[in-house]
């Protein structure tokens, strides 16, 4: 009968061991888990904020290229108004020479 008893207690031990062990893994399984939902949510805050500053970024090239053109034609506008002065110059030292 005693050992009988005894490998009961021994099954009945070795099942708890397992269960303990079970246990023990699904918690670990679960920080694992929270863990890595919140590195995700920590990555999609960052995209997030990424994306908000590229946008920025694509409304400040807008500007610059907008500026750009600005100053070209304003360039362009100098340049023509050099050469029309240039001619008349050559023109003037032409009757005063």
């Amino acid at each position: 009968m005693t050992q009988l008893g005894l490998t009961g207690w021994l099954s009945l031990l070795s099942a708890a061991g397992v269960i303990v062990a079970l246990i023990s893994n699904l918690r670990g399984m679960r920080a694992r888990d929270e863990q890595k939902a919140a590195e995700l949510s920590e990555m999609h805050s960052d995209i997030k904020h990424i994306r908000g500053q590229v946008d920025k970024n694509d409304v400040l090239i807008a500007d610059v290229r907008g500026q750009l053109d600005a100053v070209r034609d304003r360039v362009t506008r100098v340049e023509e108004s050099t050469k029309s002065a240039h001619k008349r110059i050559d023109k003037w030292e032409e009757t005063e020479g």
